[in-house]
């Protein structure tokens, strides 16, 4: 229950900045930020790749181009394709060179000559889901910012300056993406099949979505995403500075006007930017949910980071007294309450799924529940919903400074990993994190951690002016 008590003094000219130092951090996170990511070049270098005819047919991870003549020589040879699993691709071609030759997809020889599984390949997947974790953070930060002018809520003014900063970092971590769109734009379909020249000419049902799937237009949307976000998030963060300086409550009230809006097409480019980047690795397989699972997500990591940055900035002293147990209790109930939501999200895609048994969709399930997977999806039913939902069920854990702490770095964690679950299954047989993950998940995670100094530089770390700064100050956890 919530409630309100006397509020504490409140000094208005006590120094709430990061006093001259966040450009400092800035420079060493982003110093950190980029020998990790040198050093995953060097890691995928020396990883290398295996061309396609030198590895072994497997049905579930191979191809479609490959598995269309697979489904040939079966039906020929009266077979199923699943008897084909585990051999030699160069004695497939081989068989297929003798029975139809004539029939094989244009630049067969192309396509089997391709290198996968380690290489540029590699780090473009692992590269992908670094990037989307860091996108969440900032995504996370713009919807508290949002749902807070939304409800008028005055309990989270002592809070809200941490998130309208992550949201703003976003116009930085944007720039993250040119990795991944370049190389689309200039050809490349190592981590979009969907952008194979010759596997439109072959597969319908990617031709059929090519009027959505293509480099230009994903990359219009892509700007239009980061665009939709940076101008949001900036919006807030410059008014609410604003109103450091001036204390017009007429701010409030335009920031209040604005968050409808902002909340509609938050919700639209999310949804839209999960497709894109995140579902469409799978072309042939589709969610309707999948847009509000990594918004739930994204709301979950964000809520995590917000708690990790404030206990860290009221440890150093740039924030006081006016953030009490209080605040940090409602921020851990908002986390306790979105990873169930995200659980549910997770179950409902899942048992519609199961139920439907159609098999273009069951086949992006029944990769992750095989071959290693199953025992990282096993790991994120028990270590993503239930242990944190016992962990964070009592109201003692969420009035805990340690246990919060603990339990965002536990739910960042595994936020990160059901990312890579759901990206890396198309790109690699083995099923748990390597050396490569982690450095760009260091790497990408520091540069946003600089952004984020860099975006907060001189300012104060608590908007200072809110008419219901008394409000916030006063806020109780009855």
């Amino acid at each position: 229950m919530a409630g309100h008590h006397s509020s504490p003094p409140f000094d208005l000219s006590r120094d709430r900045t990061l006093r001259g130092q966040g450009t400092a951090y800035a420079r060493t996170a982003a110093v950190v930020g980029l020998v990790c990511l040198g050093l995953a070049l060097v890691v995928a270098a020396l990883t290398g790749g295996t061309a396609r005819i030198d590895q072994t047919f497997d049905l579930q991870h191979a191809p479609p181009a490959l598995v269309g003549v697979v489904q040939l020589l079966a039906d020929k040879e009266g077979t199923a394709p699943e008897s084909y699993d585990g051999r030699p691709i160069a004695d497939i071609n081989k068989l297929a060179h003798e029975l139809f030759s004539k029939e094989l997809p244009p630049h067969w020889d192309t396509f089997l000559q391709e290198k996968t599984g380690g290489g540029w390949q590699r780090f473009q997947a692992s590269y992908l889901v670094a990037f989307l974790f860091v996108v969440s953070l900032s995504v996370g930060g713009l919807f508290f910012i949002l749902i807070q002018h939304l409800a008028r809520a005055g309990w989270s003014v002592v809070l809200r300056r941490i998130a309208e900063i992550m949201a703003a970092s976003i116009g930085l971590v944007s720039i993250l993406a040119l990795p991944i769109v370049l190389p689309l734009l200039f050809g490349s379909h190592s981590l979009y099949e969907w952008n194979d020249p010759h596997l439109v000419e072959t597969d319908a049902l990617i031709r059929h979505k090519r009027a959505w799937l293509n480099p230009t237009f994903f990359t219009i949307r892509a700007v239009l995403y980061f665009g939709v976000w940076a101008l949001f998030s900036r919006f807030f963060l410059a008014r609410s500075r604003e109103q450091d300086e001036s204390g017009d409550p007429a701010l409030t009230s335009r920031m209040q006007a604005v968050a409808p809006v902002g909340t509609l097409l938050f919700a639209g480019t999310v949804n839209f930017f999960a497709f894109d980047f995140m579902m469409s690795v799978a072309p042939h397989w589709f969610s309707a949910i999948y847009g509000i699972y990594y918004f739930a997500a994204s709301v979950v990591g964000g809520l995590a980071t917000m708690i990790l940055l404030c206990v860290w900035l009221k440890r150093r002293g740039v924030i006081g007294s006016e953030m009490t147990i209080d605040h940090f209790h409602d921020l851990g109930k908002l986390l306790f309450g979105f990873n169930f939501f995200w659980g549910y999200i997770a179950f409902s895609q899942y048992v519609l799924i199961w139920y439907a048994n159609i098999p273009e969709e069951t086949g992006w399930l029944i990769l992750r529940q095989q071959n290693g997977w199953q025992w990282l999806s096993l790991t994120l039913l028990f270590g993503h919903l239930f242990i944190p939902f016992l962990g964070l069920m009592s109201r003692r854990s969420r009035r805990s400074i340690p246990s919060l702490v603990f339990w965002s770095c536990w739910l960042l964690a595994m936020h990160w990993l059901d990312l890579y679950w759901n990206v890396l299954p198309q790109f690699s047989s083995r099923p748990w994190p390597g050396v490569l993950d982690l450095l760009l998940l260091a790497g990408l995670s520091s540069l946003f951690l600089a952004a984020f100094f860099r975006t907060a530089s001189s300012k104060a770390l608590v908007a200072v002016r809110d008419p219901r700064l008394s409000e916030s100050l006063a806020f109780h956890n009855a």
